[in-house]
Parts: C-alpha cells; structure tokens; sequence
C-alpha cells in the first residue's frame, strides 16, 4: 500500500522535475565570460545588431554563457537577464583595470588587516612589558620578603637561645637556691652545736671551780681543826 502511494506521487512529481531540469540545462553546460575592456556593449534580444537592444553592459561584467551561435554569446548578467552579446567584445579573463581594482582593494584589505595586526603586537607588546613589570615587582617584594623571613627566623632561634639560657639559669639558680637552704641548715645545726659545747665547756669549768672551791674549803678547815690540836 505505501509503495503504491510513493509509486503515485513520484508519477505526479516527475513532469515538474523534468521541466525543472529543461529550465536549468543551460546552466548545467554554463561557462563565465566577461565584458571586455570598453564603456559598455549592447545585450540584444537575438545574435545579431537588427535585434532589438535589451540593456547596456558596462565593462568588466560577469556574465554566465549559455549558448555561442555566430560570433554571439548567449548570456545572462548579474541581474538575471538573458540576451545576446557579441564574441568579441567579451573576455574570459577579468579585465586589467577590474583587476587592478581588485588588487588595490585586496593591497588595502591586506594593509587594514597588517594595522590591526600591527595594533595587536603593540598592544601584545604594552601588555608583554607591563607583565614583565610585575614580574620584576614581585621579585623585588619576594626578595623583601626572604629577607624578613631570614631575619624572623634569626630572631627566633636568638629567642630559644635566650629562652635555653633562662631556663639553665633558672635550674642554676634553683640548684644554688637548694645548696643555700642546705648550708643555713647546716650552719644552724653547727652553731646550735657549738652553743651546746660551749653551754657545756662554761659548765664544766663552773663545775670545776665550785670543786676546787669547795676541796679547797675542806682542806683550809682541815689545816685549821690540825692546828688547834
């Protein structure tokens, strides 16, 4: 069934694909020509001058060839019209003062694009010295900086060696502290000591005088009770 009704709308559409290629066959067989290097030559309406003018072409136009018949092209121009115009006046070639146009155009086309080319290095350039500025700035204040983080760290090492030395200090000082507590002790027990021996020497020295005092008495009395006898 479907193939049936592609079969039917084929049959329908080939008449208008088929006037559609008779339209364009002269397009298909096509070649370009230019208008020669004069003001302007006549477009006619068939190949030869009794026919009638159909427009003027100025110099350097592109035209699509159709057809050659007798020294006549068969031509249509820019603008979609066909007629005919003369062999001669015609050139395969684009004309010089066209070409010359077209060079200078090309010469300034390719001088805008150099400037802006040129324009993009200057400013590649300002941009080139301007990172290269902060480069060196960076390296100046990374240079500042290395040489503050030297000096912290000086610093810092001078700080634990003071903090060492404070520490010794202190555990000297505890130590002498202690050999001082030691010494008052020990010169508190000595004098204590001393005290007591002395205590005791001045006892025994009383002692002994209240001894010899007394043996002396006894003696005396004795010597006197002998006498009397």
């Amino acid at each position: 069934m479907e193939l049936k009704i592609y079969m039917t709308m084929l049959s329908r559409m080939a008449p208008l694909l088929f006037f559609s290629i008779l339209l364009n066959v002269d397009d298909l067989f096509a070649r370009s020509a230019y208008v020669a290097e004069l003001q302007q030559i006549t477009q006619r309406t068939g190949p030869s001058t009794d026919h009638r003018i159909v427009k003027m072409l100025p110099s350097g136009a592109l035209l699509t060839v159709l057809e050659e018949s007798d020294g006549w092209l068969r031509v249509r121009d820019a603008d979609g019209s066909i007629g005919w115009v003369l062999l001669r006046f015609t050139t395969t070639e684009l004309p010089a003062r066209l070409q010359l146009e077209q060079l200078r155009q090309e010469h300034a086309d390719l001088r805008e694009a150099s400037g802006g080319a040129v324009g993009r290095i200057a400013e590649l350039e300002a941009a080139k010295h301007q990172l290269e500025s902060a480069l060196s700035e960076s390296i100046r204040n990374h240079d500042v900086l290395e040489r503050e983080h030297t000096t912290l760290l000086s610093e810092a090492a001078h700080v634990v060696e003071l903090r060492e030395r404070h520490d010794t200090t202190m555990a000297q000082l505890e130590q002498a502290q202690v050999r001082v507590r030691k010494l008052s002790s020990d010169n508190e027990e000595l004098r204590a000591s001393e005290r007591l021996r002395w205590f005791l020497l001045g006892g025994g020295i009383v002692f002994t005088a209240w001894l010899f005092g007394f043996l002396s008495g006894r003696m005396q009395r004795k010597r006197r009770s002998g006498l009397q006898y």
